[in-house]
């Protein structure tokens, strides 16, 4: 249809009202139906009085081609709208700015000329109070409402939400990290703080009392204390000796100058007032306030060194036993990997602190339990690979004159194990030593005829010859009455600071002090006694087919007289420090000297180092000490 339309025939148009189906009871009534907008006011609307039922239809005859004017009045169609005089009702959209007063929905509203409603974001800087809310809310004329997030900073009062404050003023708490400078007070946390005005709290693991003129220094060497107190900082001066009343002064010394005669005594002075004996020893623990170490511990297969997840290790050795044992843990996922290959014992290394060990395999256990799976496994030293069960027995006998080193390192040809001798030889006839075993086995036997031990290397396939009671610098005899000779150093010296804990047991040997040893089919017949005494209180005779000279006759003497006589075996627990001249974990044999207040030496005859991830690393050393003899 175009518009302005054009007059035309008249049409029959259905009216169709979609209400009730049936017709209200009551009068006739009458609809006026005005069709466009009226071109004359004089022209009267289409009338049709009756009874409807609004669901139905009404035939009307109009005009198609007149077009009518809008009346002023307009009837619309039954739906649910009404007519808003002066509000406005927004559908469910975004409104649109109103000049006095909006009604929003759910969304962001426009900003309003009197009134805002804040929405759940950041707020900006308010005049007069800032509350924290957990969601949006109206605002007031004198008051805003932040949302839960960072408050800025307010003039008078100010709500921080849970996040980090900055400065409030007359008073400051630190969180946990390093602190700065503060105006008042300070409360500082486990770590080095800097300076704080007036009072420092140095808690360890807890807050501590507050003390009025005394700075609390963590645990670290700790520099010069300043007094607390208004003015300038002053510093206390150190003491000032006082001088001698008498031109003749009284020295007091605290370790026996044996070498030297009383006459003629070397003197020097310094730092050293007896506090400590300056150490002689090549390795050493220096006295301390305290002793600081950064552990590690790692594992690795060999040969390809594939790193190996451990949690825990345990090494040990001494004196009874020819090499070193471990015993360790994992994750159960190194069953496989750590079980034999071709009926050979896999090979491992650990190090800790640096320090090496390299060990045979020789058990694996896998262990369940609820919510808990691991492996712990153990092994021995890389000469294990000459004992049993790896090694078959075999049948020796000396078919020519050799030197019991070279009987011990034929025992052990071809099998890819070293020897380090570590006794003083000896000869051996044609055909006065037979044996059947293991090459170890052997090895072994030739050492006690001695009166020797073996040893095995931390690191290296290698067998150690050692005795008990070693022969002194200078050739002096080993025994236990010769440990404080003049000229004789030990091997380790220990301040008595680094003694962590100490226990001694009683272990008297017999009251002896001589020994006759011989040979059987061939050899020699040899009195051992203890110099300086009559040999009166003899031990039983032993004999032994390799004593075939006095070397070994005095060897072995020596090693049953030098464990005679009242002695105690001191269990001492050590950190293990590895720096310049420091013993790391030490080994069995050296001569060690604990610096008390009178020195006393001992020989190591057992060690075992411990460490764990998260734990501490300590080693445990038992000390041979005898008691009659005296520095």
């Amino acid at each position: 249809m175009s518009y302005p339309p054009t007059p035309g025939p008249d049409v029959v148009a259905g009216l169709s009202f979609g209400t009730p189906n049936t017709a209200p009871a009551g009068p006739d009534v009458s609809v006026a139906i005005v069709f466009g907008a009226s071109a004359e006011p004089d022209e009267a609307p289409i009338v049709i009085t009756g009874r409807f039922a609004f669901g139905g239809s009404v035939l009307a005859n109009v005009d198609a081609g007149v077009h009518r004017g809008v009346s002023q009045q307009t009837a619309l169609p039954f739906g649910p709208a009404q007519a808003l005089p002066v509000q406005t009702a927004a559908p469910w959209d975004q409104s649109q700015a109103l000049p006095a007063k909006a009604a929003q929905q759910w969304q962001p509203a426009a900003p309003l000329h009197q009134q805002t409603t804040a929405p759940w974001t950041d707020t900006e800087r308010q005049t007069q109070c800032a509350r924290a809310a957990w969601s949006s809310s109206p605002t007031e004329h004198a008051q805003t409402t932040a949302l839960w997030a960072q408050a800025a900073v307010q003039r008078l009062l100010r709500a921080v939400a849970w996040d980090t404050a900055q400065n409030a003023g007359t008073r400051a708490v630190i969180r946990w990290d390093e602190a700065t400078y503060t105006r008042h007070r300070a409360e500082l946390p486990w770590q080095q703080a800097r300076a704080a005005g007036r009072e420092t709290r140095a808690p360890w693991d807890k807050r501590p009392t507050a003390s009025t003129f005394a700075l609390i220094a963590p645990w670290d060497v700790a520099q010069a204390l300043h007094t607390c107190r208004s003015g300038p900082a002053y510093v206390r001066p150190a003491p000032v000796p006082v001088p001698p009343d008498s031109e003749t002064v009284a020295l007091r010394f605290c370790a026996l100058y044996a070498a030297h005669p009383a006459s003629a005594v070397p003197i020097v002075f310094g730092l050293n007032p007896c506090g400590w004996l300056i150490p002689t020893a090549p390795l050493y623990i220096l006295p301390a306030r305290y002793y600081m170490a950064v552990h590690s511990l790692t594992a690795a297969l060999l040969p390809g060194l594939e790193p190996v997840p451990i949690t825990d290790l345990n090494i040990n050795a001494d004196v009874g036993s020819w090499g070193w044992t471990f015993s360790a843990s994992g994750p159960a996922s190194l069953f496989d990997a750590l079980t034999p290959v071709s009926g050979l014992p896999r090979q491992i290394r650990f190090t800790l602190d640096g320090l090496q060990w390299s060990f045979l395999i020789d058990q694996v256990q896998r262990s369940e339990a609820f919510g808990q799976r691991g492996v712990k496994f153990s092994g021995r030293s890389l000469t294990a690979l000459v004992a049993a069960p790896y090694a078959r027995e075999a049948e020796r006998l000396n078919t020519s004159p050799a030197d019991a080193q070279q009987l011990a390192a034929q025992a052990l040809d071809l099998t890819g194990i070293g020897l380090d001798w570590g006794i003083q030889d000896w000869l051996v006839p044609t055909g006065a030593w037979s044996h059947t075993g293991t090459p170890l086995d052997a090895v072994a036997a030739i050492a006690e005829a001695a009166g020797g031990y073996l040893q095995s290397a931390r690191n290296a396939p290698t067998l150690l010859v050692r005795h008990p009671y070693p022969l002194l610098p200078g050739g002096v005899p080993g025994g236990p009455w010769n440990w404080y000779h003049s000229g004789v150093d030990p091997d380790v010296e220990l301040a008595l600071d680094s003694l962590i804990t100490t226990g001694i047991e009683r272990r008297d040997g017999p009251d002896i002090n001589s020994v006759y040893v011989s040979g059987t089919t061939q050899g020699v017949l040899a009195w051992v006694k203890r110099n300086g005494t009559a040999g009166e209180k003899l031990a039983p005779l032993i004999t032994d087919p390799l004593i075939t000279h006095a070397t070994a006759a005095q060897q072995r003497g020596l090693s049953v007289l030098g464990a005679a006589g009242p002695k105690h075996w001191v269990s001492i627990d050590l950190p293990v420090l590895t720096g310049d001249s420091q013993p790391g974990v030490l080994d069995v044999g050296q001569l060690v000297q604990v610096n008390a207040a009178q020195p006393w030496r001992g020989r190591v005859r057992s060690v075992s180092a411990r460490a764990a991830f998260g734990a501490e690393v300590r080693q445990t050393v038992t000390l041979e000490r005898h008691l009659e003899v005296t520095p």
